[in-house]
């Protein structure tokens, strides 16, 4: 038996255990859901060898989404079915992406404005929530435009960096793109976009020179946001003196720090954390939540797949000829994990947190459609090295 597929079988039955477990703790009238997950996993992992793609990180982020799913409907069912059908949805981005046809599209202008134009009609017809004007609303449907905006800029980007046609517009673009987020109060993505761009660009041509730019501009950028925007200034303190702020802006952070703590080596057990206490757990905070009932253990096993991940994605893009069909690739691999880094040391207190999701693990359905869609682009790349 190979590892792959023995690999899915261990899958299974660990899987198995927990939402029997689940069902024992707390009823699982949903049990549908979980079955038809892990089918739709099987038939992506299959589909995807079938067309001569790469499939190993499927396994890695099938146990992802599955261990949200069972994390979400232990917080509420609700948040769950949610998440099932965003990850139904996301498995047709999935597909899209697999076709290979957007990174292959050479209309890097058409990628700049399209990512532009998603941020402007959220600044104009917004919906401001927890401080930030972030978000879209059409009718009930509510989704995070810079979710996919980012996805765009870095399409565009990639090619850019690699092929120096237009620089001055690139960066007009990206001082565009920082501008309008900052108008938005949307600090954390902001974050996000620079420090994978300025990764990207040292990878492309390193120079100390270049290196010292960057770093200035993070400190003046720094600086400015602490004197434009107080919500900044609140987070800063909250992250350095939480325990002065117990019962306002340091309370999150606390809770987290005490729901690991709690968690020990193995946990307090699936339905056995007091996860109620912790504020927005389903989305900023669902790594401690699984820190307290599954332990140091669990949470290693998570930042192991997401280093799986990183190394599955690097290299894969090792063995593309295309200088940049691999920088996009790249630049995929800095925004989810980089991501990662900044959603795991804010939770950790390592840095200032950022409310930014777990990547296939929070709750979030346009946070989904991104992750797979640029999954996608990633694993059909690794058919063009072949």
């Amino acid at each position: 038996m190979s590892s792959l597929y023995r690999t899915w079988l261990e899958f299974t039955v660990w899987f198995v255990c927990i939402v029997f477990w689940l069902f024992i703790v707390q009823g699982l009238s949903e049990w549908w859901q979980p079955v038809t997950l892990w089918f739709t996993f099987l038939l992506i992992y299959f589909i995807t060898k079938k067309l001569g793609h790469e499939a190993h990180a499927i396994p890695f982020v099938a146990i992802l989404v599955l261990v949200s799913w069972v994390f979400l409907y232990r917080l509420n069912p609700n948040w769950a079915t949610s998440q099932f059908w965003g990850t139904l949805v996301s498995v047709i981005a999935y597909f899209a992406g697999l076709s290979g046809r957007f990174t292959c599209f050479d209309s890097p202008w058409f990628w700049s404005s399209s990512s532009l134009t998603l941020l402007v009609l959220t600044l104009l017809f917004g919906v401001r929530i927890g401080g930030a004007k972030a978000w879209l609303a059409v009718g009930t449907f509510r989704f995070q435009p810079i979710e996919l905006a980012r996805v765009l800029l870095f399409i565009f980007l990639g090619r850019e960096l690699v092929e120096k046609r237009q620089p001055k517009g690139m960066y007009a673009i990206l001082i565009a793109f920082f501008l309008v987020l900052a108008l938005q109060k949307d600090l954390g993505p902001a974050l996000l976009v620079f420090l994978s761009f300025c990764s990207l660009s040292l990878y492309v041509s390193f120079s100390w020179a270049k290196l010292g730019i960057y770093v200035g501009i993070a400190f003046s950028g720094f600086f400015s946001s602490l004197l434009f925007f107080p919500h900044m200034l609140n987070r800063i303190e909250a992250w350095l003196r939480p325990w002065k702020f117990l019962d306002s802006k340091g309370y999150q952070i606390l809770q987290g720090l005490f729901a690991l703590r709690a968690g020990g080596l193995i946990g307090s057990g699936l339905g056995a954390g007091m996860v109620q206490v912790i504020p927005e757990a389903h989305t900023d905070y669902l790594f401690a939540v699984i820190g307290e009932e599954f332990g140091l253990l669990g949470t290693w096993a998570l930042i192991l797949i997401y280093a799986t991940l990183a190394f599955w994605g690097i290299k894969l893009l090792r063995g593309v000829d295309d200088d940049a069909q691999r920088t996009i690739g790249l630049g995929f691999v800095f925004l989810f994990h980089i991501q990662i880094f900044m959603v795991i040391g804010g939770i950790l207190r390592f840095l200032p947190f950022t409310g930014m999701t777990l990547p296939f693990l929070s709750f979030g359905s346009t946070s989904l459609v991104a992750q797979f869609w640029m999954l996608g682009m990633l694993t059909s790349m690794g058919r063009k090295s072949s």
